[in-house]
């Protein structure tokens, strides 16, 4: 049995195998979770830019708010996602627009946390 022994004891080889066999799924997890927080990141910027849009339109009084409701879900196709938008106008007006997490995240990883929604509200003072 020495000779067996021996044999696996001192023959290294493999040894970087072992490592990144053990590294993989961390490093896999990072890569995955970077994907979805950019695709997260991504969709929350679209979503204020189109209410910043949206909240100027109605606050210049090109749109009522029930057009401009209709302008931001047209102007909302970044990767067709279900969205929910709020348009009031008094002296202020205030556009919100909302979606899903779990619906944002497309392969999982930060959708997995919980029912959690993307927000982006803005708003305007109406101009005369």
């Amino acid at each position: 049995m020495k000779w067996l022994r021996d044999r696996f004891w001192k023959n290294e080889e493999g040894n970087a195998t072992v490592e990144f066999v053990l590294w993989l799924p961390l490093i896999m997890g990072v890569v995955v979770g970077a994907f979805d927080l950019n695709i997260m990141l991504m969709t929350q910027n679209n979503m204020y830019n189109v209410a910043r849009d949206t909240a100027r339109r109605v606050s210049i009084g090109e749109l009522t708010p029930t057009e401009a409701q209709k302008y931001a879900l047209s102007q909302l196709t970044y990767m067709n996602f279900d969205y929910g938008v709020d348009v009031s106008a008094g002296t202020d007006v205030v556009v919100k627009i909302n979606t899903n997490l779990s619906d944002v995240a497309t392969l999982g990883i930060m959708g997995g946390y919980g029912n959690f929604k993307l927000n982006a509200a803005v708003t305007m003072r109406k101009e005369p």
